[in-house]
């Protein structure tokens, strides 16, 4: 795709985890600690990371799958539950320590007002709860420069799943290609693919750089400075 072309694209989606806040240490240590409680051993850190970008009643019921096809645990009679135990488990400790624990990255948050200042329309899209979106924004005093939110509460189809990103172009009356979805993990670029979008995948989230690269972003960011070269005046 060609820069004159992306110019064009004046509504640019974010995903939140990963891309615009770096929660990663905060993921990793929830799903450590709950695994721990619940099961009494760990997983390794690339089993979770793989699932982010997705909702996490799933990416639960998916690793607890793996545990029990590995043999790590027992048949599980009732996997939503066991899910519902594990989210109660994993909320419980991701709010004892996500103030303190989530963390900026480097950059992203001058970029980001420089596209707001440029007129660019900005949204967040993501699978993790309105209330834990809102909560990292303000943290960092970002939230000011979005339009709009769409979170987990807003669906009933998540990623990769193209509705959330359809219900943000929705919300700014926008075509497909105006816009472009810009993610860090896998899943966010299945998305935007699925739902017509210009693609870009950022290095500085947690997943492999090959993996991203597997699935032909339409751009690749390799830090946050990036994203002004990307979006000319």
């Amino acid at each position: 795709m060609k820069n004159e072309d992306i110019n064009h694209r004046r509504v640019i989606l974010f995903d939140f985890d990963g891309t615009l806040v770096n929660t990663t240490p905060l993921i990793l240590k929830s799903f450590r600690a709950t695994w721990q409680k619940i099961f009494g051993f760990t997983m390794d850190d690339a089993d979770y990371i793989k699932t982010f970008g997705t909702l996490l009643h799933t990416a639960l019921k998916q690793l607890t799958q793996e545990c029990v096809a590995d043999g790590r645990i027992g048949a599980v009679e009732d996997l939503n539950s066991k899910a519902d135990e594990l989210l109660n488990t994993y909320r419980e400790f991701n709010w004892q320590w996500h103030d303190e624990t989530i963390e900026p990255f480097d950059g992203v948050a001058d970029a980001v007002r420089e596209l707001k200042a440029r007129d660019y329309r900005l949204g967040i899209v993501s699978s993790k709860l309105r209330q834990g979106v809102e909560r990292g924004l303000n943290i960092f005093s970002m939230a000011e420069w979005f339009d709009i939110i769409i979170s987990a509460d807003d669906v009933t189809n998540h990623k990769p799943h193209p509705e959330p990103l359809l219900k943000a172009l929705e919300k700014f009356d926008a075509a497909p290609h105006q816009a472009i979805y810009i993610g860090d993990s896998t899943h966010d670029i299945v998305a935007g693919k699925a739902a017509d979008l210009a693609t870009a995948a950022v290095a500085w989230g947690p997943f492999p750089r090959h993996e991203l690269e597997a699935l032909q972003p339409d751009y690749l960011l390799n830090n946050p400075t990036e994203l002004l070269h990307l979006f000319g005046r």
